[in-house]
């Protein structure tokens, strides 16, 4: 499966503009889904959170009390969101 940067930068755009400091898996796939108009499938966005996993960008969080429920930005995520958002200007 080819990496879909638009979704990477959706993805990590939404655990940065979340009211918490983490969301649950269903609470970032809905965001997601809201953000892009394209069918995405479980899968894909499955794949991309793993890749953006092992990138470092996103790290299990705890979501109400449950350990690793969900999915919080990393600092090294945060800085990739920085460097995307320099690039464009």
């Amino acid at each position: 499966m080819r990496r879909d940067f638009d979704l990477v930068v959706t993805m990590l755009s939404e655990l940065r503009d979340a009211d918490a400091a983490a969301l649950s898996q269903d609470e970032l796939v809905n965001a997601v889904r809201d953000s892009i108009p394209d069918e995405l499938t479980d899968a894909t966005i499955t794949h991309h959170l793993d890749i953006l996993l092992d990138a470092g960008l996103i790290a299990p969080a705890a979501v109400n009390g449950e350990a690793s429920a969900g999915w919080r930005l990393t600092w090294k995520g945060h800085d990739a969101l920085e460097q995307e958002e320099e690039d464009e200007e």
